[in-house]
């Protein structure tokens, strides 16, 4: 075909090899017929034309990308293998052969080095979409979907894709980053307004920002453009739940689902309504019914049914449901069996892992002394890096070690040694007195910062106020607004900030609506670096008031004496805290303010009022 070409032609093609790839004259038109052969899938051609290029210019990247790429097409894994390292070697930051072996040694089940790869090859530019895909399927079997999203997420932006967008937020699904699912499904929309799977991420986004009308209205316009879009009957369904529409919520049960899945999700959320309308038997039903439908989703399914079930005291029967909460790959790894009393009788040291957020884990390392550990036995916590300070001097006799300090394989630890925390819940029908009370602060930190509070309130009340949990629904249904929180407090009184994150733009807003009330942020007081600092300062309070996020568990594990706990009516009460009374059945040192009805907090606030009468 180049023999057609003018003199000048044939220069300036040789010349454009040359910038493209990097090696002049006659070898780059080589590559350039090479790279053309392989894109019309003429394997045969550009295999002998990269071949040749990597006889005579062994130094040059190309033909071993080329050679590299149709040995992986060909499954010849040992090839693709040899001839893509010999890339990378050449061109360490190549995009493409970074990429390329990643994948030769997936074939090669050499796992973790191929994630390591994807992952220089995405902060290189790589634009290799089946590598993100890969990548990701990868990460989300190790359990690293935040991970995953974090690498994932600027590839994302900088390629526009639709695709790989919508692929960011069910990683962050994975890890309930509702905040950064809802902005990756919302850039899907705006890439690719008109595919199927992105107008239902849009819904699922407003859903995450609790634009519960927008969500009605759109679903059902989808509804009726498409019926066959059963997805959008489960997103309506929660959206007519937090509406307090419920009776039309339960009716879109009737809808004709041929997708189990759907179906299954569907009745999960009709579950919760009942839940919310005190129907427990009408809401066991409804669990039941999903967990028997399909086994798709089954440990969430699970995971919900069996706390269901510990909500209402039922301890054994929700044992067998809440044990599944954790998927086969990772329950491979630390069976449920570990946890059994035979098998803590047998065992001299036992790691405790983590699970969930700190609140959960305090909450759940409290079982420990129901556990008939064997006498002597050492029993570390595996966990957040901040526990092993906010442990010291525990009465639990609980060392801890830090998750990213710990390496089984190097400290010889044995499968058998390793108990998810939550599985001590199997000892709970043997519990008979609170657990709280277990932690000890700094004593001298509590001191220092309790003369500080006391300072600066000159006598007047000192409260610690938290008000928000997180940015899933149900940390919606649990958050008051700080203005709120704030009117119930006396004149005068001083409030010290115990919420994480930001918070300016709240405690600016509660400054002008109660001027008389000084809200203070501590800037020595860091929970997100310093768990323990976090826990001498809710020991160095008078008095505490928080909905139930880490600060009441923290409160509770610690034996706060005056903590006030704002609890959620229906399904977003965790079952820690029963289902009804006041008295904290869990820890025992709390004071709980349930709501009447779900998503009705004046009468909860108007008891706050009270305390200071």
């Amino acid at each position: 075909m180049t023999q057609s070409l003018s003199r000048k032609q044939r220069r300036a093609l040789q010349s454009e090899a040359a910038r493209a790839y990097g090696v002049d004259g006659a070898a780059g038109q080589t590559l350039h017929a090479a790279y053309q052969a392989l894109a019309r899938q003429d394997i045969r051609q550009a295999s002998q034309l990269a071949h040749t290029v990597s006889q005579s210019h062994p130094a040059n990247l190309h033909p071993w990308l080329i050679l590299g790429m149709i040995a992986l097409d060909r499954h010849e894994v040992e090839a693709a293998h040899a001839f893509l390292d010999r890339a990378c070697k050449i061109a360490p930051g190549d995009a493409r052969a970074l990429a390329g072996l990643g994948k030769a040694l997936v074939l090669q089940a050499d796992v973790f080095a191929a994630v390591e790869l994807f992952e220089r090859a995405i902060e290189a530019g790589s634009d290799d979409l089946s590598m993100a895909r890969l990548y990701a399927d990868l990460m989300r079997r190790m359990e690293r979907s935040a991970q995953a999203a974090a690498a994932l997420a600027p590839m994302a932006a900088r390629l526009q894709s639709a695709a790989l967008q919508h692929m960011v937020a069910e990683l962050c699904l994975d890890t309930e980053d509702y905040a950064g699912a809802g902005k990756a499904f919302e850039a899907a929309y705006a890439a690719d307004p008109g595919g199927a799977e992105y107008r239902i991420g849009h819904v699922k986004a407003r859903l995450f920002r609790h634009d519960f009308a927008g969500v009605e209205t759109e679903s059902a316009e989808m509804l009726v453009q498409d019926p066959a879009l059963e997805e959008l009957i489960g997103l309506r369904m929660a959206a007519l739940r937090n509406l307090g529409r419920r009776d039309e919520a339960l009716a879109l049960l009737d809808a004709p689902f041929a997708t189990p899945l759907y179906y299954k999700r569907a009745l999960s959320t009709a579950a919760n309504i009942h839940i919310d309308r005190g129907e427990m038997r009408a809401a066991d039903l409804a669990f039941r019914n999903a967990l028997h439908l399909t086994d798709e989703e089954r440990i969430w399914t699970a995971k919900a049914y069996g706390t269901f079930r510990f909500s209402l005291g039922d301890f054994a029967g929700g044992l067998p449901y809440y044990a599944e909460r954790q998927p086969p790959a990772l329950r491979g790894r630390i069976p449920y069996e570990n946890s059994a009393p035979e098998a803590l009788a047998a065992r001299q040291r036992l790691f405790l892992v983590g699970e969930q957020g700190i609140g959960d884990q305090l909450a759940l390392m409290a079982l420990l002394p129901l556990a008939p550990v064997a006498a002597g036995a050492q029993v570390r916590f595996v966990g957040d890096g901040r526990m092993p300070a906010a442990l010291a001097g525990n009465t639990l006799g609980l060392a801890a070690l830090a998750q990213e300090d710990f390496d089984p394989a190097a400290a010889g630890v044995a499968p058998q040694e390793l108990i998810y925390v939550g599985d001590l819940a199997r000892y709970l029908p043997e519990r008979t007195a609170p657990l709280g009370g277990f932690l000890r602060a700094d004593a001298d930190r509590v001191a220092e910062l309790r003369a500080r509070y006391a300072e600066m309130a000159q006598g007047r009340p000192v409260v610690g106020l938290a008000w928000r949990s997180g940015d899933s629904l149900t940390g919606h249904h649990r958050s008051v607004a700080l203005t709120d929180l704030v009117a119930t407090l006396p004149e005068g009184a001083l409030a010290v900030n115990l919420q994480y994150g930001d918070c300016g733009a709240e405690i600016a807003e509660a400054a002008r609506a109660r001027p008389d009330v000084g809200v203070f942020a501590d800037d020595t007081v860091d929970q997100m670096a310093d768990l323990a600092g976090f826990f001498a300062q809710i020991m160095a309070l008078e008095r505490i008031v928080s909905i139930d996020n880490t600060t009441a568990h923290a409160a509770g594990a610690l034996g706060h004496p005056d903590t006030h706990v704002l609890v959620p009516a229906g399904a977003e009460c965790m079952w820690y805290w029963g289902r009804e009374g006041t008295p904290d059945p869990w820890y025992g040192n709390l004071k709980l303010h349930r709501q009447d009805a779900p998503q009705d907090w004046a009468p909860v606030l108007a008891g706050l009022r009270a305390l200071w009468q």
